[in-house]
């Protein structure tokens, strides 16, 4: 194949981005380059094709030099992968690039370049590019807890976008679906509701979930296997909603001054917790000692946690829903008041400490620091039901004339 086209600046922008990630042949400066993003091109994938000039150093940035008219554009074996332009492209309008490859069967074939420079020059250039069968596809969800997923939850009549990885066995025979393909593949899977998105480099979809509660199992025409399925629920599907208590001081544990926290909130869905946090409701069953901020009984959250208030030292209970749905969860916890700590600036191992055997209190009420020959250390962790907290030196056990601290429970 042999084409002509000018280049616009757009798009000779944005090859010289893709050039950072080519499989070149040049190995000298001023030389032209083509080639296409690392990896093998999975068959009925597309992937855009960058060419131009390099210049630069190997181990710094890559720059183009403006091709001002492509003289010759071809893959020596079509039959493994065909030059294609970007008029005839599938992704239309939101195709970038003005020469794509487009994967036809395994193998390999040499991409070559001719093309006039805005110096004056023509220069050439060639690059290998290999391709496979894509014998599965997976989908790849990762979530805002960190986790990566297979099971896309969305709440009934929502959206979530999820990509697909194109995989093939590796080259050194290892296990099927080892090796991630590149490019870009049309409707690799479909799904009642599931919308592809045009990218040039990945494969991204968009889910929109009925109004009723089902599961759907991802389907393909091009890949043999499929892993991925799509889950739409309501409150009625919610099994759990996990409950963290937090503050400022990291422990259940608030000065005389505030008694402001929060309880962060999970949604679960048949032991999987939900990618994209959504609101639930807490309902105090302890007014006296926890309510929200303004004294309420009934508490909406954002999507991570409800604020609330502690109001006297004793066990808060809270039983948690989704926003007018039965109650799923419930969760019991100690309050406490402490006394206000001394400078913390001081405290950390190591650190010289005026009197040994004085004791204190890390940042967080949870663990109590000794002063010993070398210094603050670490020493005591206080239980889960428990808190450090300040005392008078006179205590029994403190030294006179040191600050003194304790683990304790609730009054």
């Amino acid at each position: 194949m042999s084409t002509s086209s000018p280049l616009s600046s757009a798009h000779a922008c944005r090859r010289i981005l893709l050039l950072a990630a080519l499989a070149m042949t040049a190995s000298c400066h001023q030389e032209a380059v083509v080639g296409v993003s690392r990896g093998r091109l999975a068959v009925g994938a597309y992937l855009a094709i960058s060419y131009g000039d390099q210049a630069g150093t190997l181990t710094g940035d890559w720059f183009v030099r403006p091709v001002t008219e492509v003289l010759e554009l071809t893959s020596s074996d079509p039959s493994v992968a065909e030059v294609i332009d970007r008029k005839d492209h599938p992704g239309g309008a939101a195709a970038m690039f003005d020469h794509y490859l487009l994967g036809k069967s395994a193998g390999q074939t040499t991409l070559h370049f001719k093309g006039r420079f805005a110096d004056g020059s023509v220069r050439e250039a060639s690059s290998i590019v290999r391709t496979a069968v894509a014998e599965a596809a997976a989908m790849s969800l990762a979530c805002d807890n960190a986790t990566t997923v297979s099971n896309l939850l969305v709440p009934l009549g929502g959206q979530d976008q999820f990509r697909i990885s194109l995989l093939a066995g590796s080259e050194a025979g290892t296990e099927t679906g080892s090796e991630a393909l590149v490019g870009w593949m049309p409707n690799a899977v479909t799904a009642d509701g599931v919308t592809q998105v045009y990218d040039e480099v990945v494969n991204p979809y968009v889910w929109r979930a009925p109004l009723s509660p089902m599961v759907l199992q991802l389907q393909s025409a091009s890949v043999p296997s499929v892993t991925g399925t799509l889950t739409a629920f309501g409150p009625a599907q919610v099994t759990e909603i996990r409950l963290v208590t937090s503050n400022d001081d990291y422990r259940n544990a608030f000065t005389a001054s505030s008694g402001d926290f929060s309880v962060q909130t999970s949604v679960v869905v048949s032991g999987q917790p939900v990618c994209r946090p959504l609101p639930a409701e807490l309902h105090t069953m302890t007014p006296e000692v926890c309510s929200g901020p303004a004294g309420q009984t009934v508490l909406d959250g954002d999507k991570y946690r409800v604020a609330m208030t502690a109001h006297a030292e004793g066990t808060c209970t809270v039983a948690a829903s989704m926003p007018g749905g039965p109650v799923v969860s419930t969760l019991s916890f100690p309050v406490f008041f402490v006394t206000p700590p001394p400078d913390w600036k001081d405290l950390a191992f190591g650190v010289p400490c005026p009197v040994k055997g004085a004791t204190s209190c890390q940042v967080g009420f949870g663990w109590l620091w000794t002063c010993r020959d070398t210094g603050w250390d670490q020493l005591t962790l206080c239980p889960a039901d428990q808190v450090c907290d300040f005392v008078q030196d006179t205590t029994a056990g403190c030294v006179a004339g040191s600050v003194c601290a304790k683990c304790r429970g609730l009054r």
